[in-house]
């Protein structure tokens, strides 16, 4: 059993990402879990080494009445974010509940949002248990497949097997969801070249028309729980390459802090332009997450997931969403007027993140 708690202030939030280290677009983060409190125990995972994660399954039970509620106050909404720190379709009874009832929400507002997750089961749960999101245009699945099956128990032992993950990709794809597919984080000395390219393949043949990727970047306590995991495993060797690989990337530099341990920088270069050369080759596109700019992605996408639904959302007369043309909610880069912004919210061109206020309906003006 799952234990039901109460989410205390505002759900939908942002990125918490200032501009100086900014890649992601304006997302309406909506959190159905605490930090950390995941099944999967994927060992690298940064949600489980937060001082305020906590063990064990739990969920917000009051999310989905909350977002509601913003949902009638706000005007504008960019795409929801289901869910940033933990899998919202892990294999926990409740929080698939949870999930799906915050999905019947969306839908009926109209908003665009996106999960990613690791369950391949848990998706095609999803799609028999609200049935109506097979036919809704404004959501886009990412699946992530970090590893081949071989090394999937290392990386993500309580999530769903590769291949049922393939499955649920394969599905989607079907029936026209736009679907990425995940390979991050990469982890270096586990996996090589010809992993990356097993899953690019595999992902490619399933339907997926996106790639993200990234090396990764971990703290004190993700890496130690790592190499733990590498060993545990018989994977000695292993363990010592990414031990190497990722002690010499802790420089400081535009996208990390000091204290980060990343791989270095040219090792990073030369795995995003094998990957997005690899990708392109397959017909998809390509993004590097987090820890490389925007020359680094494939060309002509308009933010890092690259799903056309990924814009903002005005709300109507009629009380649903709409999205607004040509504005995918990065207004640090992409505004498509910003002297007179679409959204008619100057500020969120400066707010990272943004301020719930900043989404609010503006008061009549006292004269014409």
């Amino acid at each position: 059993m799952a234990e039901a708690i109460l989410l205390r202030g505002t759900v939908i939030h942002d990125f918490p990402y200032p501009p100086e280290r900014r890649k992601c677009p304006h997302r309406a983060l909506v959190s159905l879990t605490p930090a950390g409190s995941c099944t999967h125990l994927c060992p690298m995972c940064y949600a489980r080494a937060y001082p305020w994660s906590r063990d064990g399954p739990a969920f917000y039970a009051n999310t989905p009445e909350k977002l509601a509620k913003e949902l009638e106050r706000v005007e504008l909404c960019p795409p929801l974010y289901l869910s940033q720190v933990t899998d919202p379709l892990q294999p926990v009874r409740e929080i698939r509940e949870l999930t799906a009832q915050v999905v019947e929400v969306a839908l009926r507002f109209g908003v665009p949002f996106h999960l990613i997750t690791k369950s391949g089961e848990g998706v095609r749960w999803l799609l028999r248990r609200v049935p109506a999101l097979r036919d809704y245009p404004h959501w886009w699945l990412a699946m992530t497949i970090e590893a081949p099956p071989e090394k999937q128990r290392v990386t993500s032992p309580g999530a769903s097997p590769v291949e049922e993950r393939l499955r649920a990709v394969e599905a989607c794809a079907q029936a026209g969801i736009f679907v990425v597919v995940r390979t991050d984080p990469a982890i270096w000395g586990l996996v090589r070249e010809e992993d990356e390219l097993w899953i690019l393949d595999h992902a490619q043949r399933a339907g997926a028309r996106h790639i993200v990727s990234a090396l990764g970047h971990f703290n004190r306590l993700s890496f130690s729980r790592l190499l733990e995991a590498l060993r545990a495993f018989g994977l000695k060797k292993e363990a010592e390459e990414v031990r190497r690989t990722y002690r010499h990337g802790r420089e400081a530099e535009e996208f990390f802090r000091p204290a980060t341990i990343c791989a270095p920088l040219p090792l990073r270069r030369q795995f995003h332009r094998f990957m997005r050369e690899e990708a392109e080759a397959r017909g998809m596109t390509y993004a590097a997450c987090l820890e490389m700019g925007r020359e680094w992605d494939s060309p002509g996408i308009p933010h890092c997931e690259a799903a056309p639904q990924g814009r903002l959302a005005k709300k109507t007369a009629a009380g649903r969403f709409e999205l607004l043309a040509d504005c995918y909610a990065d207004c640090l880069r992409g505004c498509p007027e910003p002297r007179r912004p679409p959204c008619g919210r100057p500020e969120l061109l400066r707010q990272y993140p943004f301020r719930f206020a900043a989404l609010l309906p503006r008061p009549a003006p006292l004269w014409p």
